[in-house]
């Protein structure tokens, strides 16, 4: 799927410059003003937003919805050292009790 986003993208994006192109001969040879390429550059802003959209939709059907546990993750490591941690000292606490 994150690749169909990433051709819809792209073409949007040759879309988008086709049309800055022409509003820019537009402006320059057509002897328009400066609104007409603007107004140019507004209608190549569309195709390319929904070029942007759609990867943006696509790429995060793509992912997986499930966590994946990564051992090797620093964070993870310390919340298994911190429970480690915690049963120890509740051992301690239990073993105080029972001497005194």
């Amino acid at each position: 799927m994150k690749e169909l986003g990433n051709i819809i993208y792209w073409f949007g994006c040759v879309v988008a410059a086709t049309l800055l192109v022409i509003g820019l001969f537009d402006h320059w040879f057509g002897g328009h003003h400066l609104t007409a390429f603007l107004s140019w550059a507004v209608l190549a802003v569309i195709p390319w937003l929904v070029g942007r959209a759609s990867l943006f939709v696509l790429a995060v059907g793509a992912r997986s919805p499930h966590k994946v546990k990564n051992s090797d993750a620093p964070a993870l490591n310390a919340e298994e050292d911190w429970a480690r941690y915690t049963a120890l000292r509740k051992k301690m606490e239990e073993l105080e009790g029972l001497d005194g």
